[in-house]
Parts: structure tokens; sequence; C-alpha cells
């Protein structure tokens, strides 16, 4: 049990970090309440249980392979973020548009392009010690991902709680505007950081 509480504890607070992923979930629970919110959430915290997979089972071939793909990954990253930055810009109240870019699926794969994530589990399972043998790994990784979904979560319950406080005023289209200018913004700081393959 010790294992699981521990796991729970490091996966929340790695993922309340700010960055592109909280960013969408949280503009999707403002905009549109928390139920939209949800399928995306829910993706961000399956790719971090992936990504807690690869690294306590030590698949060095998977890794491998993310790794040797890293700037790929990246780049489409880069280009997703652009475009849904892009969407969001211009986007006026369609909630269709917006429940697909910030879907299971797509969240979940833009989660999966982050290798400072499995960096991070990875030093996580190092320096905790953590029994990744027997029914320990199960723990751990139910762990990983129940403290995932419950920092996740901590943006679509504050999304919800702007929404239903300021929704009469709030001005859903420079809401938009500036979601779309930060998800470009983050594009292009990563483009600054991401050498060209």
């Amino acid at each position: 049990m010790h294992d699981f509480l521990s796991a729970m504890v490091f996966s929340t607070l790695l993922s309340i970090s700010f960055g592109p992923v909280a960013l969408i979930i949280l503009g999707q629970s403002i905009t549109y309440g928390c139920r939209t919110a949800l399928p995306g959430a829910l993706g961000a915290a399956v790719a971090d249980a992936v990504f807690a997979a690869v690294a306590f089972i030590g698949l060095r071939s998977i890794e491998t392979v993310w790794v040797a793909h890293n700037q790929l990954l990246a780049w489409a990253a880069i280009a997703y973020l652009f475009c849904l930055g892009a969407i969001t810009f211009k986007k006026t109240t369609s909630a269709v548009s917006t429940q697909r870019a910030a879907g299971f699926l797509p969240v979940f794969l833009l989660t999966l392009t982050s290798p400072l994530t499995i960096a991070a589990i990875s030093s996580y399972a190092v320096a905790s010690g953590a029994q990744l043998d027997g029914s320990g790994i199960y723990l751990n990784l139910l762990g990983v991902l129940v403290g995932s979904l419950l920092g996740q979560m901590l943006y679509v319950m504050v999304g919800a709680m702007i929404n239903k406080t300021l929704a009469k005023r709030l001005d859903f289209g420079w809401l938009n505007r500036a979601s779309g200018l930060c998800l470009i913004g983050f594009a292009a700081w990563q483009m600054v950081r991401v050498p060209v393959p």
C-alpha cells in the first residue's frame, strides 16, 4: 500500500505542473463545463501511466524507440499545438470542435510527446526505491494513474468553478484568443528548444 500512496502523491505533484495539456483541460472546462474536460483529463492520466509502465518495466527497446524518435515526436507536438492554438484563437462558441480538440485521444497523444515525463517517473522509481516486482509494479502503476487523474481533475474542477461563477460575465471570445495565444506561445517556446531533425 505504501508504493501505491507514494506513486500517487508523486504523480499528482507531477501532473499539476502547468503546461499545454493543463491549459487545454482548463480551457475546455471553463468554456464548456467539467463533463467535456473529463476525456482529456483521462487521456493525460493514461498517457502518464503508459510512461510509468515503460519506466517501471524497463522495456529498453520501447524506451530506445521513444528516445530515437524524440525529435519527431516533439515536432509533431509543436505542429499540433500551433494548429490547436490557431483554431482556439479564432473559435467563437463551437463546442463540437473544442470537444474534438480536447478529447481523450488528442490529449493522450500530446502527453506522450513529453519525454521529460518518462525521465521524471524513471527518476522517481530509482530515488524512491519503489518495489517493482510482483504486485508492487501494479500498485505503483495504479498509483501513477490515480495520482495523475487527481492532478488533472484539479484543472477540471477549477475550470468548472470559473465557468459557474463567471459564465454570465465571461467573454469567451477573449478567453479563446488568450488560450490560443498561450498554446501558440508554448509551441514557439518548444521550437526554440527542440533541434531540427
